[in-house]
């Protein structure tokens, strides 16, 4: 259903399938005040222009994307959004625009408790501008547009922009991802048959495997590691990659499959928790399944299919079984991830997504949120998301009229509070980025150091290249 105007000046709709999944994921972690899957996003600067100035881009960001400004209803059930006087504007950018000095956007990523809305830290001794919002806003390629018009617009300074709310930024509020894709709102027999096709390889591939965790029932701080692989490397892992018909994606990929497998527990069974990835077995041999987070904006009609309805969460997770009793090597494992990730959902073979996506996505976060028991038995796992080439959508420097704003570094990680690796891997400066979170109540910091490490030599030794 579309925004309508309830009231002069507040307008509504409801949160669709996608907004519903990851808000029950955060909302799992409320009672520990954390919130799992909740996402930090940093461009670390060359130098941080006044104040002022990131205030007035700030601004006119909400302007441009209105969404950003959104709130649930208590119910928690609807999207709102009211137009601003100047008064309610102020004490919105005094709300979500926060100077912290002495602090580096890694120690807000750890220890900054969680909130409800899209907050914007500015971090002056590191020259850090750390986006903080829930997943059920906006995801990282929504994200990436979203930055670079907030870095265009601080680059072109606040006398290029008038920044005014009078209601007509409301044409800019985005549509949900179930009306942009134009998804049946009645669902039939067959709609609901699709959805347990879809989601029959979570259901049927129980119970999983795990990698060992620490024996703590309860989730403390969230950390991050990331690696890089220099440009000249990465330029052989891609010319490699395309050698064997593989994207660096379904290489990775297959490499971590690889590289997970020694960790492996065999005492170790678990059923699914709110996860967007996961790794199985059945009996006669071990499966390896997993919701692979696919960005869908390419199959929407223009303009959603770019920056202009950044402020939206226009994903979903699509489930990849392979069998590693039948695929036991890097080649056999790649040959899997490449065919998952080729996989066109618009084309009716196997099934069009777009035909069932709501009932499907309830579907799965009805599996995904079975916990067992014993805590200490919850999935435990490395999952993967692929952000591909970040200065695609983000470039180094922003050449405006009097000013340039220089982009040093990128760097995206989510909060995690169960037994997961949540790992990424994208593109920066034409070096290949590997970046592992996890919670530290599960995982020693010196086995995830180990196992990244290993997880790149596999990738390197695999597709014949050294690593520097």
């Amino acid at each position: 259903m579309p925004w309508q105007q309830i009231s002069p000046g507040h307008y509504e709709r409801p949160f669709d399938s996608m907004e519903n999944f990851y808000r029950a994921v955060a909302d799992a972690g409320a009672p520990l005040n954390k919130q799992h899957f909740l996402i930090s996003c940093t461009l670390k600067l060359k130098s941080l222009p006044p104040v002022q100035n990131l205030q007035q881009a700030w601004k006119a960001l909400r302007q441009r994307y209105p969404q950003i400004a959104a709130r649930a209803n208590e119910a928690g059930s609807r999207l709102c959004y009211t137009v601003p006087s100047p008064e309610a504007l102020d004490t919105w950018v005094q709300e979500t625009f926060i100077i912290r000095n002495g602090v580096s956007a890694d120690e807000i990523y750890s220890q900054e408790p969680p909130s409800s809305a899209f907050i914007l830290f500015c971090l002056p001794d590191t020259h850090e501008l750390l986006f903080r919002t829930p997943h059920w806003r906006i995801d990282a390629y929504g994200l990436m547009y979203l930055q670079d018009t907030f870095l265009k617009l601080l680059a072109n300074g606040p006398r290029d922009h008038i920044i005014q709310f009078d209601g007509s930024e409301v044409s800019n509020l985005a549509p949900s991802l179930d009306e942009a894709a134009g998804v049946p709102s009645t669902i039939t027999p067959a709609i609901s048959h699709a959805a347990d096709e879809e989601v029959s390889v979570l259901r049927d591939n129980q119970p999983a495997i795990s990698i060992k965790t620490l024996p703590n029932a309860l989730p403390t701080t969230t950390r991050r590691l990331k690696s890089t692989i220099p440009a000249s490397t990465t330029r052989q892992i891609i010319k490699s990659c395309k050698s064997r018909g593989l994207t660096v994606t379904a290489a990775v990929h297959a490499a971590l499959i690889v590289a997970t497998l020694p960790y492996v527990d065999p005492h170790h069974h678990h059923h699914h928790g709110p996860t967007t990835n996961t790794t199985t077995t059945t009996t006669g041999g071990k499966k390896y399944t997993a919701l692979n987070p696919i960005d869908l904006r390419k199959y929407l009609p223009s303009p959603l299919n770019g920056p202009t309805a950044a402020a939206s969460i226009y994903h979903t997770g699509i489930p990849m079984s392979i069998d590693l009793a039948v695929n036991k090597d890097f080649d056999s494992i790649a040959a899997e991830t490449r065919k998952a990730y080729r996989r066109d959902l618009s084309k009716d073979d196997p099934r069009s997504l777009f035909n069932f996506l709501p009932e499907y996505v309830k579907k799965a976060l009805q599996i995904l949120s079975q916990q067992p028991d014993d805590p200490l038995r919850a999935p435990a796992h490395p999952e993967l998301s692929s952000l591909g080439i970040v200065n695609e959508y983000i470039s180094t420097e922003y050449q405006g009229i009097d000013v340039a704003v220089e982009v040093e570094d990128w760097w995206l990680a989510l909060e995690s509070i169960v037994r997961l690796l949540l790992i990424h891997v994208w593109t920066w400066d034409d070096e290949l980025v590997f970046s592992v979170n996890w919670n530290d109540a599960f995982y020693e910091e010196g086995f995830v150091k180990r196992f990244l490490s290993e997880w790149m030599g596999v990738l390197c030794g695999s597709l014949g290249v050294s690593l520097e």
